[in-house]
């Protein structure tokens, strides 16, 4: 994104944000009251350093509830994705403080997000904090929100203390004090006595395993509790997986209003981070109006005049009209900065009517319907197209396709052949 026009624009604090205004940039507006109700926010928040800050703070601490709601609408979101629409919701009634100072009807809250309290507050209730990527394993749901699920992990929280216990009755029974209850993955749970005491082991340990120092047993009271404990965990998992996968289906069903939210926090994203950058790179607010013309006072190149650092950007004062200034021909030695200003005019007017503030001193746009470029040099031999009859082709798409409302930019015509010709 180096030496694009998105790279210098995007500041963005959200990822839904920076994709919204990526799809600004791609389609300009061409209704005028549109225009300036995006100009009109931008203005207002540009105004107000102090509220600007802290609105960009705030959404800073949003994730990405774009992806998230889709993630649940389609049923792919995990525990931690919950958490993090969640977060972001409980953080929404600041931004919403924060906005109530700000006039323009663009940061009007929807009336819809009073549902987002119930969202929030079933999944505070219901998912841990620190639970697993994975849905299936247990460890999602908090302790006190199923009756049932308690009683479950009560039974595999209480495994060791159990074991404990019965270690050190089994001691007492058998007089053997080297005796230990252990547990491993491929055995289960079994009690270890050593060789040396294998005579004094009671007729009720049945041996499971012989190791070089050792014999392992298991008794009907082991086997019985090893059973209670696997049935649980299973049991556990399972109903984490079946409340978790109904709390996922209650959330969907506020799917609408997550994805209006959403929208409506990328824009408030986009607008104050255009503010954000007019302040910081000092441009000005476009008159955006309807007679054809287009003058601009002081213009500067939005990316060169970032690219340069060793020197200053000379500014460009330009004016066209459908009158008597409809064709501008600018001629100059080499790295005069010919292809500059013809660019410069481009970007000004599709940032003007993306809702951004331009980088000029002062400046006027007519709406325009559409831009027409013929810039660069490139052949498709491929087709028998030499460079020259690319460049004719695009001259006669840009005549055949144009409007009186029509930008056309050309970069040097006809290079692609004979000076001659």
């Amino acid at each position: 994104r180096r030496g694009t026009l998105l790279g210098i624009l995007d500041r963005t604090a959200t990822a839904m944000g920076a994709r919204m205004l990526a799809n600004w940039m791609r389609y300009p507006l061409i209704d005028p009251a549109e225009i300036c109700l995006r100009h009109d926010a931008v203005e207002e928040t540009k105004a107000n350093l102090q509220l600007r800050r802290a609105i960009r703070e705030n959404l800073k601490s949003v994730s990405d509830l774009e992806r998230i709601g889709s993630k649940i609408a389609m049923g792919h979101a995990n525990a931690r994705d919950l958490t993090a629409l969640k977060e972001s919701l409980v953080m929404l009634p600041d931004l919403w403080s924060n906005m109530s100072h700000l006039k323009s009807e663009m940061f009007r809250v929807p009336g819809n997000l009073d549902q987002l309290n119930e969202i929030a507050d079933l999944i505070d209730r219901s998912i841990r904090e620190d639970a697993p990527p994975a849905i299936n394993e247990g460890g999602i749901i908090k302790a006190g929100y199923n009756a049932e699920l308690d009683e479950l992990v009560q039974i595999s929280r209480d495994a060791k203390g159990w074991l404990a216990r019965l270690e050190v009755r089994e001691k007492e029974a058998t007089g053997i004090g080297a005796l230990k209850v252990r547990f491993n993955k491929v055995f289960g749970y079994y009690i270890e006595i050593p060789k040396s005491r294998s005579a004094d082991v009671p007729g009720n340990f049945v041996r499971k395993q012989t190791l070089v120092n050792a014999e392992r047993y298991i008794t009907d009271e082991l086997k019985s509790f090893e059973m209670k404990v696997f049935g649980a965990e299973d049991r556990r998992a399972a109903l984490e997986y079946e409340l978790f996968s109904d709390i996922r289906e209650k959330v969907a069903a506020k799917n609408r209003c997550i994805q209006d939210v959403a929208l409506f926090l990328a824009r408030i994203d986009c607008l104050t981070n255009l503010a954000e950058v007019a302040d910081q790179n000092n441009y000005c607010r476009p008159a955006m109006i309807t007679d054809g013309s287009i003058a601009i006072e002081d213009g500067r190149h939005p990316v060169v005049e970032k690219m340069i650092s060793a020197e200053r950007f000379v500014p460009n004062t330009i004016r066209m009209d459908n009158q008597e200034n409809q064709v501008l021909m600018i001629t100059g030695p080499n790295m005069a900065g010919k292809s500059t200003v013809l660019r410069q005019i481009a970007l000004m007017v599709v940032m003007a009517q993306m809702g951004a503030f331009i980088p000029a001193a002062r400046a006027a746009i007519s709406i325009t319907d559409r831009i027409f470029t013929r810039v660069g040099a490139l052949d498709n031999l491929s087709h028998g197209q030499s460079t020259f009859m690319v460049e004719m082709q695009e001259a006669a798409n840009i005549l055949n396709a144009a409007t009186e409302n029509s930008l056309v930019v050309m970069d040097e015509i006809g290079r692609g052949t004979s000076t001659f010709d």
